[in-house]
């Protein structure tokens, strides 16, 4: 079947507006409350509701809308501990209609200084901290034991503090970042150029360069050892958690300075922890020195046809891990040479935060997946969202969702005449749905389906 690629340009171009409720800020950490004290949001972002009890859907006046619910967690995350050792997550999460805020509390225990209040608004960055969790207990017994003092104190000459700040953290604080809802919405009318410019001017290259790291400390081994270290705590060595970037840092330095290996520094603590991750990251960023992952991303964007402008955009935007950096062109090549893909390409640069580099590359996987258990994926738009065609003509539209339900928004976007008008729309989600979402989305000639992750 021939693709109608005007048709989809056009209709693909209203599915931003599901951008609203999808796209939004990744973790931030507030100031522990006093106590019998409301906590309070970073600036910029209202506290979730009070979450006293699961409040069901409720219907809003004329019956055409619903409330988005309260939702319990643990429904979300069958078989997955909400406390543990230095962290407990509030049971019941407030959702806006497609993603879920939760709440996870920080013990002092553990924490220390770090210690307070996190809100994450994903369940895909829910998982990822809570995996980095029983990493940061474990760094932070190994920093307290005898044979990590006696390491400290053979590293003396060498600056550790300074060392570690070497290697910076990809975003030093998530609190001061904007949500990027407004200008995702702006970017689809900007042109290419402009879009460039703006992702560059918005993070600059300073940052980007100090997450490089120092040629010096890769030649000599320190970041070597890091990727050991964060191999055997089974978490991201590029991860965006200013705690565990920290303590990774200091300990891995410790290390290096005092010609310790790894695994004398995880037998430091007795009874050590069994610490198991969520995600799994690609094991090449294990195996491979920071600079040398820098140029094959480079390298693979330069083959998709960016410009040096947008290669110099994507690689250098703090808001997209090195390692998701890694999985965005490794998904974007296992899409192969079809038309969009250099679009798809540029829209990831171009994002304003974590989460939404992950809502676009999780989409891609979505698409390779689909590729490969119903049809080959021929064309790709990137009006915000990404929506697809295969080779059977269906429109796909990848969804990695949290909790869908029928608010003005998601209803506004799924009746829109010219999407309507389209065929074979399905719509792959990964997460949960309301009755009424599900009875509408029918209703209204959308094909449903779970994504198999």
């Amino acid at each position: 079947m021939n693709l109608n690629y005007r048709s989809m340009k056009g209709a693909s171009s209203l599915l931003s507006v599901l951008l609203a409720g999808l796209l939004l800020v990744s973790c931030s950490q507030t100031t522990p409350p006093a106590p019998n004290q409301a906590v309070q949001a970073p600036i910029g972002q209202a506290p979730p509701p009070p979450m006293a009890s699961v409040q069901p859907p409720q219907i809003a006046v004329g019956g055409q809308y619903e409330e988005p619910p309260i939702v319990n967690v643990a429904d979300l995350m069958p078989g997955t501990p909400l406390s543990g050792q230095g962290f407990s997550v509030q049971p019941q999460a407030p959702t806006n209609g497609a993603m879920g805020q939760y709440t996870i509390v920080a013990d002092p225990s553990v924490f220390h200084d770090d210690a307070g209040t996190y809100y994450v608004e994903s369940l895909d960055m829910l998982k990822i901290r809570l995996s980095e969790i029983p990493a940061i207990v474990q760094l932070d017994g190994m920093s307290n034991s005898s044979v990590f003092a006696q390491a400290l104190a053979s590293s003396a000459l060498r600056p550790v503090n300074a060392a570690a700040n070497m290697v910076m953290h990809p975003m030093d604080t998530v609190t001061g970042l904007p949500g990027g809802v407004g200008d995702l919405f702006g970017r689809v009318s900007l042109g290419a150029g402009q879009i460039a410019s703006s992702a560059a001017n918005s993070f600059g290259s300073g940052k980007a360069a100090g997450q490089a790291g120092n040629a010096t400390l890769t030649a000599l081994g320190y970041d070597q050892v890091r990727r050991q270290l964060a191999h055997e705590l089974h978490v991201d060595p590029y991860s965006s958690d200013p705690i565990l970037t920290k303590k990774l840092n200091h300990v891995a330095w410790v290390m290096f300075s005092a010609r310790m290996t790894v695994s004398a520094a995880m037998m430091a603590v007795p009874g050590s922890i069994i610490i198991t991750a969520v995600t799994v990251t690609n094991d090449l960023v294990y195996q491979t020195p920071r600079a040398d992952l820098i140029i094959l991303v480079q390298k693979k964007l330069k083959s998709f046809g960016l410009s040096q402008e947008e290669i110099v955009t994507f690689s250098t935007n703090t808001a997209i891990p090195l390692s998701v950096q890694v999985d965005a062109v490794k998904e974007l090549e296992a899409l192969g040479h079809i038309p969009g893909r250099h679009a798809a390409a540029v829209a990831i640069g171009n994002v304003m935060t974590e989460y939404q580099a992950r809502f676009l590359v999780t989409s891609l996987h979505m698409l390779n997946q689909w590729g490969q258990r119903q049809a080959p994926i021929a064309a790709i738009q990137a009006p915000g969202v990404l929506v697809a065609n295969d080779q059977n003509g269906a429109t796909i539209l990848p969804a990695p969702v949290d909790y869908l339900s029928w608010t003005q928004r998601i209803a506004g976007f799924a009746t829109d005449p010219q999407l309507l008008g389209m065929q074979n729309r399905v719509l792959l989600i990964t997460g949960g749905m309301t009755p009424l979402a599900r009875q509408q989305l029918g209703d209204k000639g959308w094909n449903v389906q779970s994504a198999q992750q």
